[in-house]
């Protein structure tokens, strides 16, 4: 008995190891964080004093949104540091962004503005929403494209608990399981028996007709699974 304890210890082990080695982590700074593809009516810049990227509109604005250069695997998880700076500013992370339809590959018009129905119709992509009172919404995670309005969630939050400090955010999509942390707390968490597998991450935001958004961003790590 003790010598087979000792064989499953072992296995559990090398399991363990194996599943260390097959993630690979990939830290985004804020200067390359800066150069992502930005779109909307608003800037983005890097605040070299604290580490950090400056996310905001211009009044006006329909969403700014920063899209990575490159696809990554289906199974994912970004992590990263938040702060709103206004109880306006919703905050949106979109997984698996690619043109709907294709692989992992993303598009977008000329002049596109940040508009919302490009990414409900044109983009296949994982919604996960927070702090998001201001829009009379609670956390939620939808799956696009849908037919207007796109109003369908996957799983929406009971309450909201982000306020305008700094908090740790998580969203991650594995083994046909998507969810949204903060502050080490699951929120909300759905599955997809048909997952979207390889595409671009979006960090997205967007204020209120009544006043903008804007946020800061820091620590960003995205952790990738074979």
């Amino acid at each position: 008995m003790k010598s087979k304890l000792i064989v499953l210890f072992v296995s559990f082990i090398c399991l363990s190891v194996s599943g260390t080695l097959s993630a690979k982590e990939i830290s985004v700074g804020y200067k390359e964080l800066e150069k992502w593809a930005f779109f909307g009516k608003g800037f983005v810049a890097a605040d070299s004093n604290q580490e950090q990227i400056v996310l905001a509109e211009l009044p006006g604005s329909k969403g700014v949104m920063l899209v990575s250069p490159v696809s990554y695997p289906k199974n994912i998880v970004l992590s990263y540091k938040i702060r709103p700076l206004t109880p306006e500013s919703v905050l949106v992370a979109l997984l698996s962004a690619s043109d709907k339809g294709e692989k992992s590959g993303i598009t977008f018009p000329n002049g596109y503005d940040g508009n919302m129905k490009y990414l409900i119709t044109d983009i296949d992509n994982y919604f996960i929403a927070f702090h998001n009172s201001a829009h009379k919404k609670t956390p939620f995670i939808r799956k696009y494209p849908q037919e207007l309005p796109g109003k369908t969630e996957l799983v929406i939050a009971e309450s909201n608990i982000m306020t305008t400090e700094w908090h740790d955010v998580e969203v991650g999509k594995q083994a046909g399981r998507i969810w949204l942390k903060i502050d080490n707390k699951t929120i909300v968490e759905a599955t997809d028996k048909n997952m979207i597998n390889d595409g671009h991450i979006i960090f997205r935001m967007r204020g209120t007709k009544a006043r903008i958004g804007v946020c800061l961003i820091k620590d960003v790590k995205i952790e990738v699974h074979d």
